[in-house]
């Protein structure tokens, strides 16, 4: 299998499982109104008597059991494959050089880049807008009297939460790379971070992103 067609595999799967949420999501109203049916019969017999006629001329019972059925024979493939899953889990964490990050709120996402940077041991970061003509950040680095470099600027290490404040204040934290010699962080949004960088430096990384 070429890796091109394993990327669009994987894209399928990811499709699917959106229509399988919804499925879960409508079986879950399905439950739901089952066990109200359930309740009525056992609260009084000429209910469960009603109820017994009703379904004769319904394909209810049929169609739950064949669902359930469904369900039980899905739950063994997925018990199979996440045994399965947990091998390969270790071979992908073994060539990663690039993950997602998302927190809940913009001072944990400035936590996170901040302990990252102290992690890299970088001393200047390189700050730049993810696409040309996105943002300029020469006002910026005019007020902070910042080197400029290409469509960015240079932020030395012990001022970075200087200048992250002035991005929240100028409403710019998003869109944004920030770069050292070896690694590339990307500021989708506000709590949205992606990190290029070495498979070791990814996992010690990813240490950092749990604590």
């Amino acid at each position: 299998m070429s890796l091109t067609r394993l990327e669009g595999d994987l894209l399928k799967v990811k499709e699917d499982l959106g229509r399988a949420k919804q499925a879960n999501k409508n079986f879950e109203s399905v439950l739901q109104e089952m066990s109200i049916l359930k309740s009525r019969s056992m609260a009084n017999p000429q209910t469960k008597e009603q109820i017994i006629n009703e379904l004769k001329q319904k394909e209810i019972i049929d169609l739950f059991s064949s669902i359930e059925n469904d369900f039980e024979e899905l739950r063994q493939q997925m018990t199979r494959q996440s045994i399965e899953k947990e091998q390969i889990l270790d071979f992908i964490e073994s060539v990663r050089t690039k993950r997602n990050f998302t927190f809940n709120d913009t001072e944990k996402s400035i936590a996170f880049l901040e302990t990252t940077f102290d992690h890299l041991d970088a001393t200047h970061i390189a700050v730049r807008p993810e696409f040309i003509g996105l943002s300029d950040l020469g006002p910026l680095a005019v007020e902070l009297k910042l080197a400029r470099s290409n469509n960015g600027v240079i932020v030395e290490r012990e001022r970075l939460s200087e200048f992250i404040v002035a991005l929240i204040a100028r409403k710019s934290f998003h869109d944004l790379v920030f770069e050292t010699d070896k690694t590339r962080i990307f500021l989708t949004t506000a709590h949205n971070i992606t990190i290029e960088a070495e498979n070791s430096a990814i996992k010690q990384i990813s240490r950092l992103a749990r604590l």
